[in-house]
C-alpha cells in the first residue's frame, strides 16, 4: 500500500494554501496525484425551505447572490491551486502516463459540499485538510468532520505552520480500538518510510500498558521498530496529554483513530478527537 491519489477539498479561504502545500509535500514523497476539489453550490440549494410568503423575486435574488459568492470562492481556490502547482513544478494531468512523478488536476463538482466531499474522498488514498475550528471556519470544519465520519478514508489534518517534512518522526496514539487499528493501517506508508516511530499509549481505565507492546510487535512484522512511551494523563484530558507528548518528542506526524458515538441518529465526535482536531499543533493522520 502507498498513497497514489490525494484529495484536497478547497473552499476559497485562507487555509487552501496550507492544505495544498502539505499535499504537495506528501505527493513528492510518494509520487502521488493530487486532485484539487471545489464544490460549486447549486443556487437552488441556497433557497430556504420557507414555503409560503417567499416571492419569486426574492428567490431569484437569493439564488443570484449564492451563485456570485460561490463563483468568487471558486476563483480564489483556483488561483491558490494554480500557484501552488506552478511553484512546485508539478505536471497537470488527468490520467496516469506510466511515469512515477507527482501530478495534479483540478476538479469542479456541483452539489452540496457535505455530500460531494465524502463521495469524492472514497476514490482517494488520503484527504488533506488545513486545521481549523468551528468558530473560525464553520463550513470548513463541518466539511472536515463530515469527511472523517463518512468518507471511509484517512484524513491528513495540518496546522498553519508546517514542519519541514511530514512523516519523518511519527507518533502513533494507540489504545487497541478499531479506529486506532484503522489509523495504523492507513499510516503504514508513512510508518515504513519514517526515520523514527514512537507509540504513545495513555494508561487509563480502558487501556493498559500491554496495548502498546502488542502494537509494537505488529509493527515489527511491517519492518517498523517503534519506541514505546506510556502516558499517565492523571486528571489531564487524554487528547491533551497525547498531543503534548507528541510535540515534546518532536513528532512531525501524529497517527490516531477518530472516535464518535451515535446520538439521535447523528455521529457526535468524542472528546479526544475533538480536542485534537481543534488544538493539534502538528500534522495529524486520523481515520474513523
Amino acid at each position: 500500500m502507498t498513497y497514489k491519489t490525494i484529495l484536497v477539498p478547497l473552499g476559497g479561504g485562507d487555509s487552501d494554501a496550507v492544505a495544498m502545500k502539505a499535499a504537495l509535500s506528501v505527493a513528492r514523497d510518494f509520487d502521488a496525484h493530487i486532485v484539487g476539489l471545489f464544490v460549486t453550490l447549486d443556487p437552488r440549494d441556497a433557497v430556504p425551505m420557507l414555503g409560503e410568503g417567499m416571492s419569486g423575486a426574492m428567490v431569484d435574488e437569493i439564488m443570484r447572490a449564492a451563485e456570485g459568492e460561490s463563483n468568487t470562492h471558486r476563483a480564489a481556490a483556483r488561483r491558490v491551486f494554480d500557484a501552488a502547482v506552478l511553484a512546485a513544478g508539478v505536471e497537470l494531468r488527468d490520467a496516469p502516463n506510466g511515469v512515477e512523478t507527482p501530478s495534479a488536476a483540478w476538479r469542479d463538482v456541483v452539489g452540496r459540499v457535505e455530500d460531494v466531499v465524502p463521495l469524492e474522498g472514497r476514490l482517494a488514498d488520503l484527504i488533506v485538510f488545513a486545521q481549523t475550528t468551528l468558530d473560525a471556519d464553520t463550513q470548513g470544519y463541518a466539511t472536515m468532520e463530515t469527511a472523517l465520519l463518512s468518507a471511509g478514508r484517512p484524513l491528513l489534518i495540518v496546522p498553519k505552520e508546517l514542519p519541514d517534512g511530514i512523516g519523518r518522526h511519527v507518533a502513533v496514539a494507540w489504545n487497541g480500538k478499531i479506529e486506532s487499528a484503522r489509523a495504523v493501517s492507513a499510516a503504514l506508508p508513512f510508518l515504513r518510510s519514517a526515520d523514527q516511530v514512537m507509540v504513545l499509549t495513555a494508561e487509563t481505565s480502558a487501556t493498559d500498558a500491554a496495548a502498546g507492546r502488542r502494537i509494537a510487535e505488529y509493527l515489527a512484522w511491517q519492518g517498523v521498530n517503534p519506541a514505546l512511551t506510556l502516558l499517565k494523563p492523571g486528571s489531564k484530558p487524554v487528547g491533551e496529554a497525547v498531543v503534548e507528548k507528541a510535540v515534546e518528542l518532536k513528532a512531525d506526524l501524529l497517527v490516531m483513530g477518530g472516535y464518535g458515538h451515535s446520538r439521535m441518529r447523528e455521529m457526535i465526535l468524542g472528546g479526544v478527537t475533538r480536542y485534537v482536531l481543534n488544538h493539534a499543533g502538528l500534522p495529524v493522520l486520523m481515520t474513523h
